[in-house]
């Protein structure tokens, strides 16, 4: 394939400066042509070109995708390929109706490409950054099943779930974010403007300071002395934390930390259940032999933990083995899951059985993220206390004791 930089003006008379991938200047003009494009100039372009100012794209600056959008495409898309309209040209028109600049050029590239005779998994690898791996790999088993539009709803009703969770949990957080703010920027005032006055009073006084005011004084003289650079320094420390939380090694050290965590584990291993289970029951409705679609699932999984977990059905299969004994003692699937798994396994019916199990876990998931943020708010209100009180006993201490000190 080769990389084609090219102008033209739309249907309505906009001036469009961009690159294309083609097999040769022919079929760049063709695509460009059904795009309803007028080409005033084409030329062709290193692939290491690519880099230029004008195919930078600056995340940053750039309107995000959310997951309801990505939801929204995948429904549509799966509707108009169940009506007979093509992938290409479903594509094409969902890329005129999309709104935001970041994502329309998504698509178009995904239009590009599948025109060019790529297929639809092969068009979203080129774009990770916006479709994740789970959802290539289903879309790519999808294709070679012939169910893409099955797949493409249970992804946009995956992703739905997803943006359901977030929104949940997001809106239990607001309050202990904002009492977790407001808490540090009153600790912020008093290590920097009140710590210091009484400083200057137990300075007067002659006393002996315990060990508790030492350490509140020294941490005070710091903040008060450096407020900036301890402004600056906490401003990059949580940007650090959340730039690595969305990093995949990130994503993957923190899942399997909650897997140890009392609270957090049953959200984590309830999460993987239903992750697994919705996969299991869709590949397996849609005719994909066992192993072809372990392997699938075993593709997109990053976490350590339950990638092993798929790992090792794998292996119980290859050794003509069954999904119930790979579960045995198994730290993801609970007893429950794998008893209905050895059911479905007897009467032929996994597919509806791994259906029944991610429903019903699915359930259990959003009582166990209710569970967990019920506790968040308590633990912060203790850790605030016993800050308040460290605070407190490192003032009062010697105030009680510049009170017994007779005047002479």
């Amino acid at each position: 394939m080769t990389y084609f930089q090219y102008q033209a003006k739309d249907s309505s008379g906009k001036e469009i400066i961009d690159k294309i991938e083609a097999e040769d200047q022919n079929a760049a003009l063709s695509i460009l042509e059904d795009k309803g494009y007028l080409v005033t100039s084409i030329t062709e372009i290193d692939g290491s070109e690519s880099s230029n100012i004008l195919d930078i794209d600056l995340n940053i600056f750039n309107k995000r995708i959310s997951v309801e959008s990505i939801a929204t495409f995948l429904i549509q898309l799966s509707i108009m390929i169940k009506s007979g309209v093509n992938l290409a040209e479903a594509l094409q028109s969902l890329e005129h109706g999309e709104e935001n600049p970041r994502f329309k050029k998504c698509i178009d590239d995904l239009h590009t490409r599948v025109y060019s005779g790529a297929s639809f998994s092969e068009a979203l690898s080129h774009h990770m950054d916006i479709f994740d791996k789970f959802t290539v790999s289903m879309v790519r088993v999808g294709e070679t099943g012939g169910v893409l539009e099955q797949v493409l709803v249970k992804l946009a009703a995956s992703s739905k779930r997803r943006m359901s969770l977030r929104s949940q949990i997001l809106g239990a957080l607001a309050y202990p974010f904002v009492l977790l703010f407001v808490a540090s920027i009153v600790l912020i005032v008093l290590m920097g403007y009140a710590v210091p006055r009484f400083a200057e009073v137990f300075a007067k006084g002659g006393i002996a300071l315990p060990l508790p005011t030492k350490i509140l004084i020294a941490i005070s003289d710091v903040v008060a002395n450096h407020w900036l650079a301890v402004i600056i320094t906490l401003v990059i420390m949580v940007i650090l934390l959340i730039y690595y939380a969305l990093t995949e090694n990130g994503q993957n050290n923190l899942c399997e930390m909650s897997l140890k965590i009392p609270v957090l584990k049953d959200v984590t291993k309830r999460y993987f259940v239903v992750k697994i289970s919705e996969s299991m029951s869709l590949l397996l409705q849609a005719g994909v032999p066992l192993r072809e679609l372990l392997l699938a699932i075993e593709n997109t999984m990053t976490v350590p933990t339950p990638k092993a977990t798929v790992q090792k059905m794998k292996e119980y299969i290859d050794q003509g083995g069954n999904l119930k004994s790979a579960l045995e003692n198994d730290p993801i699937f609970p007893s429950m899951a794998q008893k209905l798994i050895e059911t479905g396994e007897i009467t032929g019916t996994m597919d509806s059985m791994f259906n029944e199990i991610a429903v019903y876990y699915d359930e259990q998931l959003n009582a166990a993220i209710k569970a967990a943020l019920s506790v968040l708010e308590p633990c912060l209100i203790v850790c605030m206390a016993v800050i308040v009180g460290f605070i407190m006993l490192a003032v009062f201490i010697p105030l009680f004791q510049m009170s017994f000190i007779r005047p002479k």
